[in-house]
């Protein structure tokens, strides 16, 4: 089929903090490229996940959770979010069945209510929940938003997840490719290797620590022999106290960091890595646009 037959359009993938969204990103592509931790607010930039089979290019775009701005780089995350919808031809609204509707779900419905385009609501994190309460909860969605369709999914286990696809091709427009047939995402291996190490802050560190975590990779090597990547990367933190708890006693938690993002990196790349870490202190980086830019994240002016 010629690439301008093809189904092809850009989907936005919403919801609040930790309603796994990044799983979805990871489980349509059958490959992680997204980060994912129990901890809300993990994901703080937009990530397209390029889907592709002979029918269809869908183009999945991971979002930030949508939450009311505590800073700087919160302003950030909302405006990803914000340019990413500008751009799209659909939207899938994630919930957690198991979490019900909260205030932060109708928060980002009064987003969605201003996209004049398809919207599903993707009833999440269904395995294990009684049919029953399914029915009531899907009555409830439908009462409460009765112009958007209602899918069911439990993205961890991939359940539910084909479906998704089936029903986009229906109404996604026949264009040309948005991205090369051979591309897997929009960012670099050199961005989702700094995602990777930031993961495993998020999973290894406790209490408000992740949070104050920014990482760059000073330098990204491929050598053809022998077949290594060799990554060298800063992690910044905001704090004094937050470096010392980060390299931990003897280097041993910084190592654990390095040691578990260097298996993740090997697994995408499929090469071996050679990873070495070093952290800063940047004071208050969250809160300091020159600081933000400096770290990637753009903020924007009102």
């Amino acid at each position: 089929m010629a690439p301008n037959d093809l189904i092809c359009g850009a989907v936005a993938v919403l919801g609040r903090p930790n309603v796994g969204k990044s799983t979805f990103l990871n489980s349509v592509l059958q490959t992680k490229i997204a980060i994912v931790s129990p901890r809300p607010q993990t994901t703080r930039g937009s990530m397209a996940g390029i889907y592709q089979d002979d029918e269809a290019q869908i183009v999945f775009y991971d979002t930030p959770g949508i939450h009311q701005p505590k800073n700087k780089l919160s302003q950030f995350m909302l405006r990803e979010v914000e340019e990413v919808l500008g751009g799209a031809d659909a939207a899938l609204f994630l919930i957690d069945v198991r979490e019900g509707l909260t205030e932060e779900e109708y928060l980002v419905a009064e987003w969605l209510q201003k996209f004049k385009k398809p919207v599903w609501v993707i009833l999440n994190k269904i395995d294990g929940v009684l049919d029953d309460k399914l029915e009531v909860f899907e009555s409830q969605i439908k009462s409460e938003w009765p112009n958007w369709s209602v899918l069911r999914m439990a993205a961890i286990s991939g359940r539910g997840v084909p479906e998704v696809t089936v029903e986009l091709k229906k109404i996604l427009p026949h264009q040309p490719l948005l991205f090369p047939e051979d591309e897997l995402t929009n960012k670099t291996m050199r961005e989702i290797a700094a995602e990777m190490i930031r993961e495993q802050c998020f999973l290894q560190l406790k209490e408000e620590i992740p949070y104050g975590v920014a990482v760059l990779i000073d330098s990204f090597e491929e050598k053809e022999l022998p077949n290594l990547v060799v990554i060298k990367a800063t992690i910044f933190v905001e704090k004094d106290s937050q470096k010392g708890i980060m390299i931990g006693v003897g280097g041993n938690q910084l190592k654990l960091i390095g040691s578990a993002a260097r298996v993740e990196i090997e697994k995408l790349l499929g090469r071996k890595v050679f990873l070495e870490l070093w952290i800063k202190v940047l004071k208050n980086w969250r809160k300091d646009e020159d600081l933000l830019k400096r770290l990637g994240y753009s903020v924007p002016h009102k």
